[in-house]
């Protein structure tokens, strides 16, 4: 632990490295070094990161287009692209405010509060090319996470909805253990026919393993603690990962075998970690003072990024975030942390991104407008 600590102070200190690391951030990863804990079952997966809205919002997906400018602590010739946002489409009025976001296969999945109807929502659905909207009623909605053939919905009310792509028809229902009073929600992730759903049932996490087709979990995980946050359960490879709260109040980052859903590895000690994502092969952890990338075996960390950071998603190669509040999203190099996009989305920290292969997703809010989806593709 005393040669990883030293190796991120080097490392940091380098007078060759154009980087200022904010007072507090080598003493955070070297929180994250691995303990030498066992653990108990449980899984989770999905994440990217999302924000909870209260008035109505824009829905963003934005390419990349060849226009560029200088990269942030370039040499001043090095030319950056610049992702810019396309026409909108605008919803309509039944969603007052989407508080979740699911995009896959060309196909853009919203949910928030219905107006005027208390307790329940809206899912809306919006064919990418065709810009066609159909909206139907839902119970109030925690998370989503979408494939091209299933859209998985994790109510507040304890239950998983599984719903087909092609009109959002409800195919199967799942009830959850969870405690409905649990501020958090049950959180889910997909990959193919497979989502795997953490909730929280008062004092423990639940990690199960639920297929399309069959009727009841494949493989289920408990770990001691309550689940840390709707946006720390993520999947990658054969493991997903999920971050609980102990009752000494530290958060552990554990690895979990995305079949059995039995414990891989050691446990991560974090030091408040707010949101995650896998992509590149490696695991992205933020939090206030930055974002650190881990093999996926949870090894080897280190920093991507310095600052705060309210929003982070992976997508085309690259990782998304907004260090610093910085105006607009940052595309990161997944190795180096070198800016080499920019999307011009605004500096909004109350924001739901996702990507969509090439394509970037945001839903963006304002007061007293209506819902828009806005959507480019890459240019040449």
């Amino acid at each position: 632990m005393v040669e990883v600590e030293q190796r991120l102070r080097n490392l940091l200190t380098d007078d060759h490295l154009a980087l200022r690391v904010p007072a507090g951030t080598v003493e955070a990863i070297h929180a994250g070094v691995r303990r030498r804990r066992r653990r108990a079952r449980v899984a989770s997966a999905a994440g990217v990161v999302a924000i909870a809205a209260s008035v109505a919002a824009v829905a963003v997906p934005v390419a990349l287009e060849r226009t560029s400018r200088v990269s942030p602590g370039g040499t001043g010739n090095q030319a950056t692209p610049i992702w810019k946002p396309g026409p909108i489409t605008t919803l309509p009025a039944a969603v007052s405010s989407p508080t979740s976001l699911a995009v896959s296969g060309g196909i853009v999945w919203g949910a928030g509060p219905a107006g005027g109807e208390p307790g329940g929502d809206v899912l809306a659905r919006m064919d990418a090319a065709s810009r066609q909207v159909t909206t139907t009623v839902t119970g109030a909605v925690a998370d989503m996470a979408a494939t091209p053939q299933h859209l998985w919905v994790a109510l507040r009310s304890c239950t998983l909805v599984l719903r087909e792509t092609t009109h959002g028809k409800a195919v199967s229902t799942f009830p959850l253990p969870c405690d409905v009073r649990s501020g958090a929600g049950p959180t889910v992730t997909a990959n193919g026919k497979r989502a795997w759903v953490a909730s929280d049932d008062g004092s423990r996490t639940h990690v199960r393993l639920y297929t399309a087709g069959q009727k009841h979990p494949t493989a289920e995980g408990i770990l001691a603690g309550r689940l840390a946050g709707s946006h720390l359960l993520a999947i990658g490879g054969n493991s997903v990962y999920v971050v609980t709260h102990t009752s000494d109040g530290s958060s552990l980052l554990h690895e979990l075998s995305a079949t059995d859903l039995k414990p891989v590895g050691e446990t991560v000690s974090l030091a408040n970690p707010r949101l995650m994502a896998f992509g590149s092969g490696q695991l992205y952890v933020a939090g206030a003072d930055g974002v650190v990338a881990y093999a996926p075996d949870l090894t080897s960390p280190h920093i991507l990024s310095t600052g705060a950071v309210t929003r982070l998603t992976t997508g085309d190669g690259l990782v998304w975030c907004d260090p610093n509040g910085a105006s607009g999203l940052e595309g990161l190099d997944p190795s180096t942390g070198e800016v080499i996009g920019i999307a011009e989305i605004g500096a909004d920290p109350d924001e739901l991104v996702r990507a969509d292969g090439a394509v970037l997703w945001t839903v963006k809010l304002f007061t007293s407008v209506g819902v828009d989806v806005q959507s480019a593709r890459a240019a040449g």
